[in-house]
């Protein structure tokens, strides 16, 4: 391992956990609900082998995600998982949800659980294009469970979780200018006023990419190679900071492997912290720096131009008709 050796890091200080590699939805724009693999839930043993590695380096790890691809509500012990985190005293613990399995019982579990910070996501230029992209989303339902979760917190003098809206937003390619990051669309903006605009920490507003691994519906999106965007680079934060565990304990490169294109080691076979520096991580550091990118990080975005989503004339027609973004694999 000499040559590899200045490619050893101390343990990240972030931590991401998938409770649930399953999904509820079938979304458009993302490998989970493309895809088609084996998905499935966290089990218990699987959680407390992560758990021992954050706990014998609790004073390194500064932020737990519990969420990869799927619906981490899917997990049924999920509001186990945020109190066992919150108690090997991990400052921050986050999930992002879709939002459509908000019940009475989990409402209540997140707001008294411990969980710091959750985000929603809602996409696309209006409650129409979310459902069409997002399918089998109800914008409606999804709304309403939000509003119950920010009136559970008032209720109970709360102040967490902070709630944010995640909007994913497709760029337009003959008015989009080098460096242009989307606003919050109006309809959410609209929304979330009056007497909720106090209870949304935030909009978290980004471009659909092309994910590194996934067919894109061809009779929904284009692709658009971004103009500007044009020099390859040599590092990536997410191999230095971050390590992700799927729900069956396999270990990947980052939050765009949403397939397991390039698994690291498995948490039952190996420690999470002999993963995070074995000789196929550390090839993997060099390959970044070095610019020779894997399959997967070759069409990845964090080191590559940028290649977004555009929604087809085809695909606006039908969210604006109401349409399912049924579409074909392209």
């Amino acid at each position: 391992m000499n040559d590899l050796e200045r490619y050893v890091r101390t343990f990240p200080r972030v931590v991401r956990i998938e409770p649930a590699g399953a999904c509820n939805l079938k979304c458009s724009h993302c490998p989970t609900g493309t895809v088609d693999m084996t998905r499935g839930v966290m089990q218990p043993e699987t959680f407390s082998l992560v758990m021992e590695t954050i706990r014998a380096h609790a004073g390194s790890v500064h932020v737990v995600v519990l969420y990869h691809g799927g619906e981490p509500l899917l997990n049924k012990r999920f509001g186990e998982m945020v109190k066992e985190v919150k108690g090997a005293g991990i400052p921050f613990v986050k999930a992002v949800s879709n939002g459509m399995l908000l019940t009475e019982a989990t409402l209540a579990g997140l707001v008294t659980g411990g969980l710091d910070s959750i985000e929603f996501s809602l996409d696309g230029e209006s409650p129409e294009q979310n459902n069409f992209i997002r399918r089998e989303c109800d914008y409606d339902t999804v709304v309403r469970n939000i509003k119950r979760l920010m009136d559970e917190k008032r209720a109970r003098g709360s102040v967490t979780p902070k709630v944010f809206i995640a909007s994913t937003q497709f760029v337009e390619k003959a008015t989009f200018r080098a460096g242009q990051e989307p606003a919050a669309p109006g309809y959410l903006l609209r929304e979330f006023s009056g007497e909720y605009a106090g209870e949304i920490a935030g909009f978290k507003c980004t471009y659909a990419v092309r994910w590194p691994h996934m067919e894109v519906l061809g009779d929904v999106y284009d692709l658009f190679e971004d103009p500007f965007d044009t020099e390859t680079r040599n590092t990536c934060d997410h191999v230095e900071n971050t390590v992700t565990v799927r729900w069956n304990g396999d270990v990947v490169a980052c939050c765009y492997d949403l397939t397991s294109r390039y698994v690291l080691g498995n948490v039952h076979r190996e420690g999470l912290a002999t993963i995070w520096n074995s000789r196929k991580y550390l090839a993997l550091r060099r390959s970044i720096e070095e610019r020779k990118f894997i399959p997967m990080c070759a069409n990845c975005s964090v080191v590559t131009p940028n290649v977004y989503l555009t929604l087809t004339p085809r695909a606006l027609a039908a969210a604006a008709a109401g349409g399912t973004g049924e579409g074909s694999r392209g």
